[in-house]
């Protein structure tokens, strides 16, 4: 008999503390570099969030996100985050909620379109779209190995998208293991796409790690452009509109378009949205991110600051 599909609420096992505090452990597997991805990140609050209406305010009957804001002041780190919410709204409907999330900033120790319907084989592909096999750099975008992406054949591109466009399908595969998406993980699944400026910058790469199927010429590929992907995107804002709940047991697919409108003088602007396999559109996102060399990821400043919060 084969394990349970996992969820997002079972990679973010959540403590709560008090009424209005709440615990959870940012893991290294969900890492761009040295930092929690920023859509880990988001799913991390969905999950408080809808942890504190149904623990605290049990009583009511809107514990599920219609939309949520988030401001970056500062990167997370691995381990250990305490989230802080403040009721501002409490409703028969609709309420509004205030949650911050506190770090001690220098621990870095563990504590629409078809449906794809022969994606799932085990050639990992159909007439349009095929497995992304490889993520070019692993070591330092870990995160992605959380999601299998289906991306557009490149030569069924279709004419009119340009490089800013990306078109795919996604499964989630937490830790290596089968999964299914639910509301919680609208945070990871709008943050986790292939870079848009790298198609740009790194094409060879890119398309490599759609194509080619023999992972030593890969990593041949890889070490010969290695130059060209120096760069980190961490997000400044991020915005999540939820249009269609996802039914509580989850879906094993959705699709993904991003699009970025901006890219200049170090920002990137990006809009997503987010489909079901039956067409129905159930989130659009925003994004806001600075375009930085990865140095900015992986070493530290120096500052004697210890504690964050977002």
């Amino acid at each position: 008999m084969s394990a349970k599909p996992l969820t997002f609420a079972d990679v973010i096992p959540i403590t709560r503390l008090s009424s209005h505090e709440y615990q959870i452990t940012l893991d290294e597997a969900w890492t761009i570099g040295t930092v929690p991805n920023g859509g880990y990140t988001t799913s991390a609050f969905l999950v408080c969030a809808r942890t504190h209406m149904q623990l605290t305010h049990s009583t009511r009957s809107c514990a599920d996100p219609i939309n949520i804001h988030l401001e970056f002041i500062r990167r997370t780190a691995v381990g250990p985050a305490t989230f802080s919410v403040r009721d501002v709204k409490i409703g028969s409907r609709i309420s509004n909620l205030h949650l911050t999330l506190f770090q001690d900033y220098h621990n870095t120790g563990t504590a629409a379109t078809r449906t794809p319907v022969r994606l799932g084989s085990a050639a990992g592909e159909d007439d349009n779209y095929m497995l992304r096999r490889k993520e070019a750099y692993p070591n330092f975008r870990r995160a992605t190995l959380c999601m299998r992406m289906y991306l557009v054949k490149p030569d069924r591109r279709p004419a009119s998208h340009p490089l800013s466009i990306n078109d795919q399908w996604s499964r989630f595969s937490p830790l290596q293991r089968e999964g299914r998406w639910t509301n919680d993980a609208l945070g990871f699944v709008v943050d986790m796409f292939p870079q848009v400026v790298e198609k740009y910058i790194n094409p060879i790469v890119e398309r490599a790690a759609i194509t080619e199927k023999d992972d030593e010429k890969l990593k041949q590929i890889v070490k010969e452009h290695a130059k060209n992907a120096k760069y980190w995107y961490p997000t400044m804002t991020l915005n999540l509109d939820v249009k269609k709940l996802l039914p509580e047991e989850g879906v094993e697919w959705l699709f993904t378009r991003t699009k970025a409108k901006t890219i200049k003088n170090g920002r990137l602007d990006l809009d997503i949205e987010v489909w079901d396999a039956q067409g129905q559109l159930i989130a659009t996102s925003s994004h806001a991110s600075l375009i930085v060399d990865t140095s900015r990821n992986t070493t530290r400043n120096g500052k004697n600051v210890r504690i964050g919060k977002l």
